[in-house]
């Protein structure tokens, strides 16, 4: 089979597809023979507004190409209404193959910051619309019997692999995300589902909300793109597609370079040789570990080896959450 055939009469669902990393998602997959459903409720990156125009932009490309595609605007948030666009798919196409968990929002803002409402919406985009959506495609292929050929690729991100402050509950559902992925992983495997996820480092609406990413995000004059959102679509097809042998597995893209995830890995092991730990022996244990705190990792050049944090690298982290000073600073933009 020809690698522009790879996909040849499978239907996938692309949700976020109007945009960015997702719109690139959907035109990969449609290239590559796949029917494809493109669902953006074409809302801002923090969730508000809606707008039919950007699926069906990436939709009519699809068909100015040859392929096949429809648009939809469904809120995937909405748990029950992500069964509808299953439903939709199963309607308009027979059958489903492949599942592209891309949606995505953020709210800007420190855990101190944090609105009720901000954190709730983003949690139902990005983690419960994305659980919703592999509930009900797993019913519909429990309800078909096993088959070989099914994929989900979720979208965690390096905001959930790697939390940065300034954007506390992105990070959190994006965290949740890889955890979805490696608990589904092995529940859907019998149904002959492979459930992967990627951590995209690509130039997105979000990215663009970040000025410390300018200088990393621009596109070069000429020569290889880092950033360009195709490069993770590369992946994407690699996952969607029969040649993938990987369940249960993070990877991060950031232009060429490809990782593999290990879960929260436990890089330090401490035992006490079976006995309870006293507390002058595990303060002496401990002694022996790096610190790493998580206000040294962000701020560097305050980091010291020793001690409480300074009162400068405490203040410089608050300044950095509300976006007042260098590190995760967000623009004010709603597009």
């Amino acid at each position: 089979m020809s690698k522009a055939g790879l996909l040849n009469g499978k239907v996938a669902i692309v949700t976020g597809g109007g945009r960015g990393i997702g719109r690139s998602h959907a035109l990969t997959l449609a290239r590559h023979g796949a029917a494809v459903l493109v669902n953006d409720l074409g809302s801002g990156i923090t969730g508000s507004g809606t707008d039919p125009a950007p699926a069906e932009a990436v939709v009519a490309e699809i068909q100015d190409a040859g392929g096949v595609a429809h648009a939809d605007t469904t809120d995937i948030a909405d748990w029950n209404s992500a069964g509808a666009l299953v439903d939709a798919a199963l309607t308009r196409f027979g059958r489903l193959d492949i599942l592209v968990n891309n949606a995505g929002i953020t709210q800007y803002g420190s855990i101190e910051t944090e609105s009720a409402q901000g954190w709730a919406r983003t949690l139902a985009v990005n983690l419960t619309g994305t659980a919703a959506l592999m509930h009900w495609a797993a019913r519909h292929w429990a309800a078909q019997g096993p088959a070989h050929g099914r994929a989900v690729i979720n979208t965690s991100s390096p905001a959930g692999t790697n939390p940065p402050p300034g954007a506390t509950s992105y990070c959190v559902s994006k965290a949740g995300v890889a955890a979805l992925t490696v608990a589904t992983a092995t529940e859907l495997a019998h149904l002959g589902v492979r459930v992967n996820a990627l951590a995209p480092m690509a130039r997105s609406r979000m990215t663009d909300a970040v000025p410390i990413l300018d200088d990393i995000m621009r596109a070069p004059e000429q020569g290889f793109d880092r950033m360009a959102p195709d490069n993770i679509s590369r992946l994407m097809l690699y996952l969607a597609s029969p040649e993938c042998r990987f369940t249960g597995r993070i990877f991060g893209v950031d232009g060429d370079d490809i990782y593999l995830f290990e879960g929260m890995s436990a890089e330090t092991h401490l035992s006490n040789g079976g006995a309870a730990w006293d507390q002058d022996a595990l303060a002496r244990a401990l002694d022996s570990v790096d610190q790493q705190d998580r206000a040294y990792m962000i701020a560097p050049s305050l980091h010291t080896r020793a001690g409480s944090p300074p009162r400068e690298a405490l203040d410089a982290l608050d300044r950095i959450a509300r976006g007042e000073a260098p590190g995760i600073i967000w623009r004010p933009i709603d597009t």
